[in-house]
């Protein structure tokens, strides 16, 4: 019995790509280590970019019993045509659709697509486990909780299933990244989740229905292993942490900074987080531990339209949390949300004039959509004004809450991009001042004095790095680049080689001692 877990999208074939909404879902890597770890027979494939006939080839060659496929909103029309196709040459495969939109949508698809025979609602590490003990063994798929199947009586949802009780306890997922089918290992294996679950209720977000609203944390050690793991099987020395909210707890956040910089990690990385979410000492323990930016939803400046879309946040707590990030010496990343029926002119210089306040490094723009399982589109279901049936016959990827709420985008990023800012110079020389050294800020000043031309206090920086924390790959790698750049090659070579040390598969560091003839 071999199982076959396969995500795809159309991404690759647009003219202008998105190379991460071509990756992976870490759900689905998850699924596949838990059935490596238990040595069960499994292939973990990304379809976004192959032709039929090569796909056809593969399910040909390892005769999947069971093919898992990832739905969300955006690929759900492409991911039934993988279905059909996988039915259409193996038509004895059990088709198990799991994710975001399968989950909200489950009894629509089973209605209207033979080719799906069950669904997984939610989280589906011991949902995938019972489906393939019921299939050795014979037991009706009915007697499985958490999945919704078709029936001669009609669509069965089964017992509710409970969420893993360890999240510990669960392989790393990209332990055997490395065995998937056209997966850029370097790029997937930078993201990675803490926890499950988010304590929000925004109405445009369908997180907390399926996870829930219980937020379940994996141990510091836990995540610091992983993270260690990453760094040693894959070289990467940044990695993105993917949870919705990775300080909703401040003593777990504070415990797995104090856990990586006792373990001597030395990675650089990225959260996401809420407004409510942020204090100075808690930012102070992530910058040491090697935290560069924080991404924030913010979504709008505008009061009444933070209270629509259920943010429960006013524009001076975003001030000041925008602020305390800032204090801390980390970049600011905030996400936005416009093309929003109700928004009027005023709502949205209101969030122009938020921009220019808080001055982000970076800023994504994003239209209204619906997606199932958000108040947002049970609401406007209940109200008559869309149909239940939407996703199945609108066939963009995205479908817009405002015809053209994506002009509104446009013209809004274009309005905003002028304010996007880096911290100066003398704002990161008065954090190294007050809150002493670290090789965020380090790294930050440096890049600041390079971007100026002094091109000497770079260094500096840099060098602080490599004398404060020798063992820290960041500051090596950036004397590297600054050398090379400045036509100084014996001393990047040396600089390279030391990252290679420290990392041995670092691949920007390998390609450079390649480049420069070592």
């Amino acid at each position: 019995m071999h199982t076959l877990l396969a995500y795809t999208t159309r991404a690759a074939y647009k003219s202008r790509p998105d190379e991460f909404e071509s990756l992976l879902p870490i759900g689905l890597c998850s699924l596949h280590a838990l059935l490596r770890s238990q040595q069960i027979p499994v292939t973990l494939a990304n379809f976004s970019n192959m032709p039929n006939r090569q796909i056809i080839d593969l399910l040909l060659q390892i005769q999947p019993t069971v093919a898992g496929l990832s739905q969300w909103t955006h690929n759900r029309h492409v991911t039934l045509e993988l279905a059909r196709l996988i039915k259409q040459t193996l038509p004895n495969c059990t088709i198990l659709l799991g994710g975001g939109h399968a989950t909200h949508q489950a009894e629509l698809i089973l209605q209207r697509h033979c080719e799906v025979d069950l669904i997984a609602v939610g989280e589906a590490e011991q949902t995938l486990l019972d489906l393939l003990d019921a299939l050795q063994t014979g037991t009706p798929l009915t007697e499985i909780p958490g999945v919704v199947i078709r029936t001669n009586n009609g669509i069965l949802h089964t017992a509710q299933r409970q969420p893993w009780p360890d999240l510990d306890q669960l392989p790393f997922p990209t332990t055997w990244l490395h065995e998937a089918v056209n997966v850029n290992t370097t790029l997937q294996a930078e993201f990675i989740s803490s926890s499950r679950g988010c304590p929000a209720a925004c109405n445009f977000c369908a997180s907390p229905a399926f996870w829930g609203r219980k937020i379940r944390y994996r141990s510091a050690a836990s995540v610091a292993e992983e993270m260690l793991s990453i760094r040693e099987q894959y070289g990467l020395i940044h990695l993105s942490l993917r949870d919705d909210t990775f300080t909703s707890d401040r003593r777990r956040t504070v415990a797995l900074c104090q856990e990586l910089i006792t373990r001597r990690i030395n990675l650089f990385w990225s959260c996401q987080s809420r407004v409510e979410a942020i204090d100075q000492e808690t930012l102070e323990w992530m910058r040491r531990a090697g935290c560069e930016c924080v991404q924030l939803g913010v979504e709008s400046g505008s009061p009444d339209i933070l209270k629509l879309l259920g943010k429960r946040i006013l524009p001076d707590q975003i001030r000041t949390a925008a602020s305390l990030i800032r204090q801390a010496g980390m970049q600011l990343s905030v996400y936005l949300i416009t093309g929003i029926p109700e928004e009027r002119d005023l709502d949205r210089q209101l969030t122009i004039n938020l921009i220019k306040q808080i001055q982000p490094d970076d800023l994504q723009v994003a239209p209204l959509a619906y997606y199932p399982g958000t108040a947002l589109f049970e609401t406007a279901v209940k109200n008559g004004r869309l149909q239940p049936d939407l996703f199945e016959t609108s066939h963009e990827e995205a479908v817009l809450a405002e015809q053209n709420g994506q002009r509104k985008v446009t013209q809004m990023l274009s309005r905003t991009v002028r304010y996007r800012q880096h911290a100066s110079i003398k704002q990161l020389l008065s954090i190294q001042e007050k809150q002493c050294y670290s090789a965020v800020t380090a790294m930050q000043t440096g890049d600041a004095y390079a971007a100026e031309g002094e091109l000497q206090r770079a260094e500096e920086q840099y060098q602080l790095i490599t004398q404060k924390e020798p063992d820290h790959p960041w500051g090596w790698f950036l004397l590297g680049e600054l050398y090379e750049q400045t036509n100084k090659h014996r001393k990047a070579l040396e600089c390279y080689q030391k990252v290679r040390c420290l990392v041995p598969l670092h691949k920007p560091a390998n390609e450079s001692l390649q480049r420069l003839g070592h």
